[in-house]
């Protein structure tokens, strides 16, 4: 799907958009059978040699509800629910001036089911598969004057539900009838690079990169599905460059945040996964003047929960290690003056909820499965009047064990205060001010485990 600004290009978007909404449903109909969702496709949107235009492109690839049912019991009942995107989104504006670019939901206010309602005599088991979403974001503007890209919802307000219903005969299933897994591996990438070459007076607006999602992998209450969950791995590095340029404006908000992610285990033997996030940032300011990068929300305010419902058979084993990898770079080169870069928020505001009943003895798995890898480095060359602030790099974050009320603590396992990675400061220049303040601060853990409802 490529875009060409030209003479009629709000015109020609809009027949794109419906042509993405026809293969919606072409793609939805040919794949209702194996429960697969497939997108290979790219949004190029090239503005040149355009003069005091407003230009406005949305809902690429929005606004559809697809739904899969089925009961997929067999042992062989592999992906049944498989969902893979590859879709890489361009946005290139040359030798232009005055123009505005307002876009919006390239992915976003689906919804997608998977869902095995379990018939008397067969065993709802298979309900997941690979989820799977590679889309690359480049957004460059060079040569050009006066320019305001706005960028909202990339891949956001999205739902994705996998379940099985209740066994039909109401009753939990022993251990030799339970099989197959709701859930699947999730991995997202989706590099960001935002670059500024040769412009002047240019204001670039992002937000929800990757945000404002929810991902439910649910178990029923009883049910034959064994295990509830699978290993999630989010990649989202960003890359900030801007050369030769002056007057450059950058806001950044919420990259990969604001989700809601919820495993809700019945009578599963194991619940959860492990999760890694890998979100690395890079600043690079060479030969420009008055340069404002603020930055906020890197992988913040998620949600996870981990649950179990109706519980009466042996506590399932616990799987939820997490994380983090946020190196960040901050680089001023090349006699570049007046640059001030605000970052705030690289692996924080999150919660994680366990709740039971899991036995105390499953805290221990707790204990140890928390790494943070946060290696900074600041590197300032041949400029003038620099001003960094990063703060909150991995802080604010809530670990609660079902808690009977808020005010009951205990301590946090050793591993949740130890970040690794050391802060590099290699500073040649005037007027330069580095604050990196609270590494791992305001942290907090919560215990005390729900009774059983009788």
């Amino acid at each position: 799907m490529k875009i060409h600004v030209a003479f009629f290009a709000i015109m020609f978007s809009l027949f794109l958009t419906s042509c993405v909404l026809d293969q919606y449903a072409n793609n939805g109909k040919r794949q209702s059978q194996s429960g697969t969702y497939e997108l290979y496709d790219s949004v190029d949107i090239n503005i040149l040699d355009l003069n005091g235009e407003n230009i406005e492109f949305g809902d690429f690839f929005s606004d559809t509800t697809l739904v899969w049912s089925g009961n997929r019991g067999e042992s062989n009942g592999n992906n049944f629910g498989d969902f893979k995107v590859s879709l890489p989104v361009s946005i290139n504006v040359t030798n232009s001036r005055d123009d505005t670019l307002n876009i919006e939901d390239i992915f976003g206010d689906n919804k997608f089911t998977w869902q095995n309602s379990g018939f008397p005599g067969n065993k709802p088991g298979t309900i997941g598969g690979e989820f799977k979403v590679d889309m690359p974001v480049l957004i460059r503007v060079s040569n050009s004057k006066r320019i305001l890209v706005d960028l909202e919802d990339i891949f956001t307000d999205n739902f994705f539900t996998w379940t099985v219903s209740k066994n039909s005969k109401g009753n939990i299933p022993s251990q030799a009838q339970r099989s197959g897994l709701v859930g699947g591996s999730l991995k997202i990438v989706m590099s960001v690079k935002i670059e500024v070459f040769d412009s002047e007076d240019i204001e670039i607006d992002i937000e929800d990169v990757l945000c404002d999602n929810e991902f439910n992998w649910n178990g029923g209450e009883q049910h034959s599905a064994s295990f509830v969950g699978g290993s999630m791995d989010i990649e989202v590095p960003l890359t900030f460059r801007i050369e030769r340029s002056d007057r450059v404006k950058i806001n950044f908000e919420d990259s990969a945040g604001d989700m809601t992610l919820d495993w809700i285990a019945g009578s599963s033997d194991s619940i959860g996964g492990p999760l890694r996030f890998d979100v690395p940032t890079t600043f690079i300011v060479a030969d420009s003047r008055d340069v404002n990068i603020d930055f906020e929300d890197q992988a913040g305010d998620n949600i996870f929960n981990w649950v179990l419902k109706n519980r009466k058979s042996p506590t399932p084993e616990l799987k939820s290690s997490v994380t983090a990898s946020t190196p960040a770079v901050f680089r001023v080169t090349d006699g570049s003056r007046r640059v001030k870069i605000n970052s705030e928020d690289f692996f924080g505001d999150n919660l994680l909820v366990w709740k039971g009943p899991f036995s105390e003895d499953a805290r221990s798995s707790l204990d140890g499965s928390i790494l943070v890898s946060a290696p900074t480095k600041f590197l300032i060359e041949e400029s003038l009047q620099v001003s960094i602030d990063a703060e909150d790099v991995y802080g604010d974050n809530i670990f609660v064990w079902s808690p009977h009320h808020i005010e009951q603590a205990s301590s946090l396992p050793a591993s949740v205060y130890e970040v690794v990675g050391e802060v590099q400061r290699e500073v040649e220049g005037e007027s330069v001010i580095i604050e990196f303040a609270n590494l791992n601060m305001g942290n907090q853990y919560l215990w005390g485990p729900e009774p059983e409802e009788d």
